[in-house]
């Protein structure tokens, strides 16, 4: 199976948006069949065949997510 640090390490190859194709090609090579980030704190999720799953350390303390918004001060803010 895969393990993140190998992930990563084909992720160091990413300089532009061209060159994302061909890093989703190494990892699927490497086993993954999905991934998931989350923006709580940017870890990210790894699935594999036969239910494998390995996450990556949390980028960040979690962010803290409103349960109401201000839609008009959001927009402005985009």
């Amino acid at each position: 199976m895969f393990t993140v640090a190998q992930i990563e390490k084909a992720h160091q190859k990413v300089k532009s948006g061209a060159d994302f194709p061909k890093y989703i090609r190494e990892i699927k090579e490497m086993g993954v069949l999905g991934f998931e980030t989350w923006v709580l704190d940017s870890h990210t999720e790894y699935f594999g065949a036969n239910d494998y799953k390995t996450q990556s350390q949390p980028q960040y303390d979690n962010l803290t997510i409103a349960d109401i918004t201000n839609k008009e001060k959001f927009v402005n803010q985009l």
